[in-house]
């Protein structure tokens, strides 16, 4: 793409606050030195409530009500931003510094034929360090996601299977064609819902080397630390991103045999407090994925 384009192009962008305001100002600060061309407009969800317009976080601030989750609040944001015109739109989690040309590379990726969301290397706490996402795919033999950590998956540009929902760009039509995120998920399988959705018509998902960003993971939810939060919610809405039917009470069996396993292991080789906290919320997560096993994704 040559440079008189990219100085044309326009940009939407997406944080999803909640929790501490530091990590927050942080991603939006990055966002505001990319040396990329583009011009850019940054709206920040702000699901905690506790953000102050103007006096910290340079950006626009819209305050959800009462903590939607994170793909109501995605949906919010971008409603918010209006329909354009916009070359991206670009999604990511209060804990995301992209590194610079970031936007720039995400508008030339939404540029090749057919693309509707486009993700980069993550790494986890510096640029260059441990990968944490670099290219995935989705594993049909256990309904599950696999995320590439290599250095040499890093470095090469091809179309996959899944992105994470922590920092994409998405074309507005696809956005559009797809309604954006099913806001019935509050927190974790609401990108392999997206993606699934947006392969079934027809659009391809492309891993974009360009696309730096460091993730900061787990600064809110305690992903990192596997917390019992983290756990119930994962577990729970593990199943519903598939169809048909019959796939999912596959994977009902599957999961129900794996939350028994992985609960029993945290009861046995956790200590004390924690170990059984950690295995009653997979309990609850597992029992909540068997009651809503009939919805499934949303229609097209």
């Amino acid at each position: 793409m040559r440079p008189a384009e990219l100085s044309s192009a326009r940009v939407g962008v997406v944080v999803v606050h909640f929790g501490d305001a530091a990590p927050t100002d942080e991603c939006v600060r990055a966002l505001q030195a990319d040396a990329s061309r583009c011009a850019r407009r940054v709206v920040v969800a702000d699901n905690s409530g506790n953000l102050d317009p103007g006096a910290r976080v340079p950006a626009e601030v819209l305050r959800t009500r009462d903590n939607p989750g994170f793909g109501a609040a995605v949906n919010a944001g971008v409603a918010w931003l209006g329909p354009g015109p916009w070359d991206a739109l670009i999604v990511l989690n209060n804990d995301i510094e992209v590194a610079s040309g970031y936007l720039d590379a995400a508008v030339a990726a939404l540029r090749s034929p057919g693309v509707a969301v486009a993700a980069g290397p993550l790494y986890l706490d510096r640029p260059g360090g441990r990968l944490w996402y670099a290219g995935g795919s989705v594993n049909w033999v256990t309904g599950t996601v696999r995320q590439a950590t290599s250095r040499t998956a890093a470095s090469r540009g091809r179309e996959v299977g899944f992105v994470p929902g922590a920092a994409f760009a998405v074309g507005p039509e696809a956005w559009r064609q797809s309604d954006g995120f099913d806001g019935s998920y509050f927190l974790y399988n609401e990108d392999v819902d997206f993606c699934l959705r947006l392969r079934r018509r027809g659009w391809r998902l492309l891993y974009t080397p360009t696309m730096v960003a460091v993730h900061r993971l787990g600064a809110v939810t305690g992903s990192a630390a596997r917390s019992p939060l983290y756990l119930e919610l994962m577990a729970a809405t593990r199943l519903r991103p598939f169809r048909p039917l019959a796939y999912r009470l596959y994977l009902a069996v599957l999961h129900s045999v794996y939350a028994l396993v992985r609960a029993s292991g945290y009861r046995l080789f956790v200590r004390g407090v924690a170990g059984g906290a950690a295995a009653a919320a997979i309990m609850r997560g597992q029992r909540r994925a068997l009651a809503t096993l009939k919805a499934g994704p949303r229609p097209q």
